[in-house]
């Protein structure tokens, strides 16, 4: 993989250049505008919501009521294909918050001691997070909401605080007085606000409720009401037959969160997470509302994404952490100053680049060893690309280093090695719910040899279990 390439320009100002070079119209893109409010720097905040499946979002499920969200991602980049680096929370937050993936950064699966040693205060690389990094390059940093990494001011934010419940109705009442101090300073500030919701418990008040009919929602083409033994869709650890949440009952009508689950409660339970997302949508149109009456909106680039997928009974799972696209496949997209409007870009994305892509836009170095792309590009160019192969890794909980899932994703074939080191190649144009295993077809040979060869090299690249022959 190669280095990320650091920009010490300042962004919008190039932004600028290519607009008056007429790249933007040379290209058929229309691009926000141009022009900041305040000093030369957009404000940068990433909305990280928790456990939001690919598809749970209006844009990409006419089921899903999501105006808010849908409304913004109109006016920006929408990302089809972005991966998290691990689906799993603690794992995929660290290394969005260092650019590397947890066999580097050392959180798997759960386990925050490494992070807290490495990264924390007074660690051997707490100068190294993205948090440090922006606030020495003169941003403001703070952070609300779900950290699972210990407390932010301890891993570089200015300001920050780890926050509940479960509705995040604290963490949006406390943006109102962020926005009002962050509206009296020059300085552009950079805010991960980092929702707990749709995570479960799903525990939505009747009104979100009552937007939704169970028996007119769709079930996922893949559904199963238990899963199979396969390997690739074991949740435990090597070798074993685990499927989570299968006992975890404190939701709506004490609806389980996992397998074995009937239709009739996945309608149940479809309804009770989608009424959740409904109830965040409002939450976050609200705080975009706040800040356009602070006057920050036009200057500030928005970054939405999630820190893992999720099964809503789909191979007849609950939970994450397996490498299925439910699990691992994540909605994004990127609103602001200099960023295409209106479209779609079909690059593959790893949420490993939010790391190298905010460093970017603050016009910053990128440190050495980064593993993730500055997205800037695609930004610009929504038909460009930073990458040919997409990866990602998964412990699962109780795991030790080595151990659990990896995928090497082409954009079109997927290999899957599975905890106990099986092999499977799914042809996601042929095969877009990942129920076909095409692994020793002799037509699909060529495209195995060259994943297998991709997923070698990055596993030894990151430190991890050796390749199995």
């Amino acid at each position: 993989m190669s280095k990320a390439v650091s920009c010490n320009l300042p962004v919008l100002s190039v932004w600028l250049l290519l607009s008056l070079l007429g790249f933007g119209d040379a290209l058929g893109i229309e691009l926000a505008p141009e022009t900041p409010q305040k000093g030369t720097r957009p404000n940068l905040v990433v909305i990280f919501t928790d456990d939001q499946v690919h598809n749970a979002i209006g844009y990409d499920n006419p089921d899903v009521h999501t105006p808010s969200l849908d409304s913004l991602a109109r006016q920006g980049l929408i990302f089809d294909r972005c991966y998290a680096a691990s689906p799993i929370c603690a794992a995929s937050r660290a290394s969005a918050m260092t650019g590397l993936f947890p066999q580097q950064h050392g959180v798997i699966a759960l386990q925050r001691n490494a992070f807290v040693s490495r990264f924390h205060k007074d660690g051997q690389e707490a100068s190294r997070t993205l948090a440090k990094l922006l606030s020495n390059a003169g941003y403001h940093t703070a952070a609300y909401g779900k950290s699972h990494l210990g407390k932010p001011t301890d891993y570089g934010f200015d300001e920050g605080k780890e926050m509940g419940p479960h509705n995040d109705v604290e963490t949006f009442a406390r943006m109102d007085k962020f926005l009002t101090e962050r509206a009296d300073s020059d300085k552009p500030f950079f805010l991960w606000l980092a929702p707990r919701q749709p995570h479960v418990p799903l525990l939505p008040e009747k009104k979100w409720l009552d937007l939704y009919d169970p028996s007119k929602l769709t079930l996922p083409a893949n559904f199963r009401d238990s899963p199979t033994s396969e390997s690739l869709n074991n949740q435990g650890l090597p070798g074993e037959d685990f499927y989570r949440d299968s006992k975890y009952v404190r939701n709506v009508g004490n609806l389980p969160a996992g397998p074995p689950r009937s239709r009739a409660v996945m309608w149940r339970f479809l309804q009770a997470y989608y009424a959740v997302v409904s109830h965040l949508d409002h939450q976050i149109g609200t705080f975009v509302t706040q800040m356009k009456s602070a006057g920050l909106w036009e200057n500030t680039i928005l970054i939405f994404v999630s820190d893992n997928g999720y099964h809503l009974g789909s191979h007849g799972l609950g939970n994450k952490i397996t490498m299925h696209e439910e699990s691992v496949r994540v909605p994004m997209f990127v609103v602001g100053p200099g960023v295409a409007r209106g479209k779609r870009s079909q690059a593959l994305v790893s949420s490993v680049d939010l790391f190298p892509t905010l460093l970017a836009l603050a016009g910053t170095k990128i440190p050495d060893g980064t593993m993730g792309h500055s997205l800037t590009p695609v930004f610009r160019n929504p038909q460009s690309t930073v990458r040919k192969t997409v990866f990602s890794e998964c412990v699962g909980v109780g795991g030790k280093p080595g151990q659990g899932h990896r995928m090497a994703y082409d954009g079109r074939y997927k290999l899957i090695l599975s905890g106990t080191n099986e092999h499977y190649l799914f042809d996601l144009k042929a095969d877009t719910h990942e129920v076909d295993d095409r692994l020793d077809l002799i037509e699909y040979a060529q495209a195995r040899m060259r994943l297998e060869q991709d997923l070698a090299r990055w596993m030894n690249k990151i430190g991890d279990r050796p390749f199995p022959e």
